[in-house]
C-alpha cells in the first residue's frame, strides 16, 4: 500500500495520451468516454495525495512526479480543446496564460533545485483551489462536446476557466516570491 499514491500518479501520465486520443477523436462517443476518464484521471490526483499524507507515505518520487502529472494533464487537455476548437478565439488567452504558467512554474521548480535554494515550493491552499477549478471547468468543457456542444454547459465551463486562470497567477506568483526572497 506504501506505493499505491505513486501507481495512482503513475497512471495519470499513462493513461494521459489514451484521454488526449478521445478528446481530439471525430467519434462522438470516445467524447463521451473522454469526461469519464478525465475525471478519474482527475480523482486520482485528490487521492493519491489523501492516501500519501494520511499513511505518512509521502516520498520524494511522489513529490517530484505529482505537479508533473498534473501538468501535463491540464496542458494536454488544453491543448487539445484547442485544437478542436473547444476553447477559440478570446478564451484562448486563458488556456495559454494557464499553460504559460505551468511551464514557468516548472523551471522555476527546477532552478530551486539546482540553485539549491531553501526556499523550496510547497502547495498552497490558493495552488489546490486553482486545481480544482481548473479541473472543474475543463470537465465542463468536455461534457458539452458530450452534449452535442451544449452552450450552457461550455460557457460555465469558460468562466470558471478565466477564474481558474487568476488563481493560477496568483499562485505561481507567489510561487515566484517564495523562490526569490
Amino acid at each position: 500500500m506504501k506505493n499505491l499514491p505513486n501507481i495512482l500518479t503513475l497512471s495519470r501520465v499513462i493513461f494521459l495520451p489514451l484521454l488526449l486520443f478521445m478528446i481530439l477523436s471525430s467519434n462522438f462517443q470516445l467524447n463521451m468516454y473522454s469526461v469519464v476518464l478525465f475525471i478519474a484521471i482527475s480523482f486520482t490526483d485528490f487521492l493519491d495525495g489523501f492516501i500519501a499524507r494520511n499513511q505518512g507515505s509521502t516520498s520524494d518520487f511522489g513529490k517530484m512526479l505529482d505537479p508533473i502529472a498534473d501538468k501535463l494533464l491540464v496542458v494536454g487537455v488544453l491543448t487539445s480543446l484547442m485544437i478542436t476548437g473547444t476553447i477559440e478565439d478570446l478564451n484562448i488567452v486563458p488556456a495559454l496564460l494557464i499553460i504559460s504558467r505551468e511551464i514557468f512554474i516548472s523551471g522555476l521548480r527546477e532552478f530551486a533545485a539546482n540553485s539549491k535554494l531553501e526556499n523550496t515550493i510547497e502547495v498552497s491552499n490558493i495552488g489546490k483551489i486553482k486545481t480544482a477549478l481548473q479541473m472543474i471547468s475543463l470537465t465542463l468543457i468536455l461534457l458539452s462536446i458530450s452534449f452535442q456542444n451544449s452552450i450552457v454547459i461550455l460557457n460555465i465551463g469558460i468562466i470558471l476557466l478565466w477564474a481558474s486562470m487568476i488563481l493560477t497567477l496568483i499562485s505561481g506568483f507567489k510561487y515566484y516570491r517564495t523562490i526569490f526572497n
